[in-house]
């Protein structure tokens, strides 16, 4: 199952500090990049690529996305309706992608959970709702070895795009406690931004 737990939580803990306001230096704030193999990452309303803490490599690729505000540090440019950070993590070789079912029953097992874990241990995780729809599984877990700082509460969605595996997290503050409806439309929207990026 190609999961890169660590690069995921990594950059996602680079960004959780400042997620929530504007960076003291400018940088650039692009809405959309492309990537080697031509897979297109881009943000939906308000979200924007955090080119710093992005990694390409390997066998993933993470895409690191916040704030527009909080990236560029510029206040006036926009910022999503809920505080976070997603991720996009696209695999860098195409080839077949799980479908939904077998993904949930990946992770509600042992090896999926701890695959969520930053600590790697699946006790640490519980797994708090899923939902497969339109080729692909929306998951919200909770993890209670999450780092300082950050909420235990993790929304992930898993699918499939131009034939390479792709995983969307979101993940927020401990400080900025979300209702579960919202985290899920955070992903929904920035499935929906992939895949209409992707189309053709």
């Amino acid at each position: 199952m190609p999961i890169s737990r660590p690069s995921i939580v990594a950059a996602a803990c680079l960004m959780l500090a400042a997620c929530g306001s504007v960076l003291d230096q400018s940088r650039n704030a692009p809405e959309r990049i492309s990537l080697p193999d031509g897979t297109v990452v881009a943000g939906a309303d308000g979200w924007c690529i955090d080119e710093a803490t992005s990694r390409a490599g390997g066998d993933t690729t993470v895409v690191v996305l916040g704030s527009c505000a909080a990236i560029s540090g510029d206040a006036l440019l926009p910022q999503p309706d809920i505080p976070g950070v997603v991720t996009v993590s696209v695999e860098a070789e195409p080839g077949a992608v799980p479908n939904s079912e077998t993904l949930e029953k990946f992770f509600v097992s042992d090896a999926g959970r701890a695959a969520l874990a930053q600590n790697g241990r699946p006790d640490s995780v519980a797994i708090l709702d899923t939902r497969a729809e339109d080729g692909l599984l929306y998951l919200h877990a909770s993890d209670s070895s999450a780092a300082p700082g950050a909420s235990n509460e993790i929304w992930r969605a898993l699918f499939g795009l131009s034939g390479r595996f792709v995983a969307v997290s979101f993940y927020t503050r401990l400080e900025d406690s979300i209702e579960a409806e919202d985290g899920l439309a955070t992903l929904e929207a920035q499935v929906e931004e992939l895949r209409a990026a992707n189309q053709g």
